[in-house]
């Protein structure tokens, strides 16, 4: 899983409390003055916070780190593909709006490039947020299929990269992604 809930969105530090709502029990109390949660009070919302942050006093709830966690997406690379189709790349850099896009294979190879706008790049992160992406398993494959179709997709983030393939098995959006790579490059994939 890439989204780490404990990474505070505002400093990017990693000394948080899980913040207790509700009616404290004496372990609780205990636990809140030993530094290791934090009491956020009777009032249960769904709303309220989740964590907050020792160095910075931020308080956040998962949402605001998933946001947190996409914003850091600085490039993704995807290929898919197997012997008789060829394999299809997009390569996109969210920092320069630079996508890439390539078929290769099958004693032949074309190329495409272009510049994506700001809305567009920004619509880009929302859907891999919407499909969910960064917590996709690293690996998919199918072993009773020894051919068929490859896939890959290396997320650049800030500090980090990301990994994930697969081998004729796939994550469930999968063909929502393909969908969105198709979109944004305005070329076939897959």
């Amino acid at each position: 899983m890439a989204v780490n809930y404990k990474i505070c969105p505002n400093c990017g530090s990693m000394k948080t409390l899980k913040i207790i709502y509700g009616m404290p029990t004496h372990d609780t109390f205990v636990k809140a003055e030993e530094g290791k949660i934090k009491l956020g009070g009777c009032l249960v919302r769904d709303n309220n916070p989740e964590y907050y942050c020792s160095d910075c006093n931020y308080e956040w709830n998962r949402d605001d780190s998933v946001n947190y966690a996409y914003n850091q997406i600085k490039h993704i690379k995807a290929t898919v593909g197997g012997y008789f189709d060829g394999y299809y790349e997009v390569t996109i850099d969210l920092h320069s709006k630079e996508l890439k896009w390539k078929h290769f294979g099958c004693g032949h190879e074309e190329e495409f490039q272009k510049t994506v706008r700001n809305a567009t790049a920004d619509s880009f992160v929302e859907e891999l947020k919407s499909i969910d992406i960064l917590n996709w398993k690293s690996k998919y494959v199918d072993l009773d299929i020894l051919d068929g179709t490859q896939w890959s997709i290396e997320i650049q983030m800030l500090g980090k990269k990301i990994s994930k393939h697969g081998s004729n098995k796939y994550p469930e959006s999968w063909d929502k992604f393909c969908r969105l790579m198709k979109k944004i490059s305005g070329k076939k994939f897959r």
